[in-house]
């Protein structure tokens, strides 16, 4: 693998704070202006929005479930091997176990975040947030972090910060997209919308 060289000026705290003034500058004189309204939807989407948003879920579905599909086969695979193979003394099957089990929890972390971002997006999910789909969210949330533990505990490690950074890094990319409609009851969408409108960038109700 290349390695990627990161340049050293990313690692200077002046540098962040350069970029933070320069947003809060732009947002100041943007907001001078009258924000524009938002786009009227076409026809067409108005005509077909439901169906639209059907064929959409059922797209998000889909690449949910091949992400799955390989990490389980692959784990599973190692985990019945010695089930079938007589040649294996039991000790060696535990840790076969093992191995499997590893093999599946890490690239889980990262997989079970990018699958609570994309259920977060599903329709049934924008509106009409009954308790029942907060409580749906937030567990498919906190995946990324109980994949992190069981795999901490599964496999111990000399530097586990490694693995414990790559539980939280994930974790927060499920709470940004889904901590506000597990909080607040409003869908993430709706929330940033709010935040623009109150920065004066945009104006008008949200056109979802």
């Amino acid at each position: 693998m290349v390695p990627i060289a990161v340049p050293e000026i990313f690692y200077k705290g002046w540098f962040w704070w350069v970029i933070l003034l320069g947003f809060v500058v732009v947002v100041y004189f943007v907001r001078k202006k009258h924000p524009p309204a938002p786009p009227k939807p076409s026809k067409f989407y108005n005509k077909h929005k439901k169906s639209i948003a059907k064929i959409l879920d059922v797209f998000l579905i889909i690449i949910v479930v091949l992400g799955w599909v390989p990490i389980l086969y692959m784990s599973l695979s190692i985990a019945v091997e010695p089930i079938f193979n007589p040649s294996y003394r039991p000790e060696m099957r535990v840790e076969s176990f093992r191995t499997a089990l590893a093999f599946f929890l890490i690239p889980a972390i990262p997989l079970s975040s990018v699958s609570s971002v994309l259920i977060g997006i599903l329709s049934v999910f924008q509106s009409n947030l009954t308790k029942v789909k907060r409580i749906i969210l937030l567990i498919i949330c906190l995946l990324p972090s109980v994949f992190t533990i069981i795999a901490l505990l599964i496999e111990p490690t000399d530097k586990p910060w490694s693995l414990i950074k790559l539980g939280l890094i994930y974790s927060c990319i499920c709470w940004v997209i889904n901590g506000p409609a597990i909080i607040t009851g409003k869908h993430f969408f709706r929330v940033w919308w709010a935040i623009m409108r109150a920065l004066r960038l945009v104006s008008g109700e949200y056109p979802g």
